[in-house]
């Protein structure tokens, strides 16, 4: 029997070298496989975290970006108070003229219009005895008053010398230049 038990032996040791090997083969197969997942796992971590990173970036900027744009439309927004202000404050300085500043304005302003006799000069109540003393061309009108500057009637035409006219025509001409007075950066 001693062959048989040899036999025997012989082949529960290959069966178990054979099933020792099939577990390291399939231990090493394991550690593969969770090798090979640990390293798509940390992978994809990594893509996620770049993602994510970039993501962050691009909304940090649009948020920087977005707050930039509101400053810039704050400051725009002020610049065109002050300007407003600005406007504001030389109409009411032009409504302060004195007599004799305002007759000046008056007279080089109507030298410039083709003055028919027809005329109706409307002026500031506060200025009619001044203009009247002078005895102008058009006739001074008794009824009607402005509150800055002066208009001409004739007719259906008037021609508007008002300072708030005058100011508010210029005021796209002049704003560049007081601009760049007010807000030197």
């Amino acid at each position: 029997m001693s062959n048989l038990e040899n036999l025997t032996n012989k082949i529960l040791n290959d069966a178990k070298n054979e099933a020792d090997r099939i577990l390291e083969e399939a231990n090493k197969n394991n550690e593969g496989i969770v090798s090979s997942k640990i390293n798509e796992a940390n992978e994809k971590k990594k893509r996620t975290i770049e993602k994510a990173a970039a993501e962050a970036a691009m909304m940090k900027d649009r948020i920087v970006s977005n707050a930039e744009l509101k400053v810039r439309d704050e400051k725009l927004k002020a610049k065109q108070e002050v300007m407003d202000r600005v406007f504001n404050l030389s109409k009411e300085k032009l409504k302060d003229l004195n007599e004799d500043e305002y007759v000046k304005f008056l007279m080089s302003n109507l030298k410039t219009v083709n003055l028919k006799g027809t005329e109706l000069l409307i002026v500031p109540e506060k200025m009619k005895s001044k203009v009247k003393s002078i005895e102008l061309f058009p006739t001074v009108s008794d009824g009607e008053t402005v509150d800055s500057g002066f208009l001409l009637k004739d007719n259906d035409v008037t021609i508007n010398f008002s300072f708030d006219s005058l100011v508010d025509y210029l005021r796209e001409e002049l704003e560049t230049e007081i601009a760049q007075d007010l807000f030197k950066e």
